[in-house]
């Protein structure tokens, strides 16, 4: 996998290897070379990842910043304090759903903002891909919400529990 890593004023997003998302997977993440703010590993989070390490396994590897976590770290002190990331590469309609989570004792800082602002700057150079989806978020979820609307993602539908954003290139 390239291992790219993007760069803000106050945010680096590195690409999790499959290896790398293995440890956190294993609880083994005193490995990946980034501390990680145990607090970011939510159980959630955790599930996720299980899923991304069966998808990863099964597609090239050239692919596989689409499917895996990039985690997200505060240049201030180089600890990584959530994971953003697409559920895959783009569908035959060229979207790619994202997802994403923070440490609680970082929210409210415009981080995940910024991460996401980040990860759609990079997706909206690929050809194939012509914007992203966000689904099923929780309405009580506000701060996702804000994130997404501070994106410039579209609410395209809604029920009373969820949340159905999109974002056109």
């Amino acid at each position: 996998m390239d291992k790219r890593v993007l760069e803000s004023e106050r945010l680096l997003l590195k690409p999790l290897s499959y290896k790398e998302l293995s440890y956190i997977s294993d609880n083994d993440i005193e490995r990946i070379e980034n501390l990680i703010d145990p607090e970011a590993i939510f159980d959630f989070v955790k599930i996720a990842i299980s899923k991304k390490l069966v998808k990863m396994k099964n597609v090239d590897e050239k692919s596989h910043e689409w499917y895996t976590y990039w985690l997200i770290i505060d240049k201030s002190n180089q600890k990584g304090v959530g994971f953003i990331g697409f559920k895959g590469v783009p569908d035959e309609n060229g979207f790619s759903e994202v997802g994403y989570s923070i440490a609680s004792s970082c929210r409210r800082n415009g981080y995940m903002t910024q991460a996401l602002s980040m990860l759609i700057n990079w997706a909206a150079n690929f050809e194939n891909c012509k914007g992203i989806t966000a689904t099923k978020v929780l309405k009580g979820n506000i701060g996702s919400n804000n994130v997404l609307k501070n994106c410039k993602f579209k609410l395209i539908s809604s029920t009373s529990e969820v949340n159905n954003y999109i974002l056109e290139f």
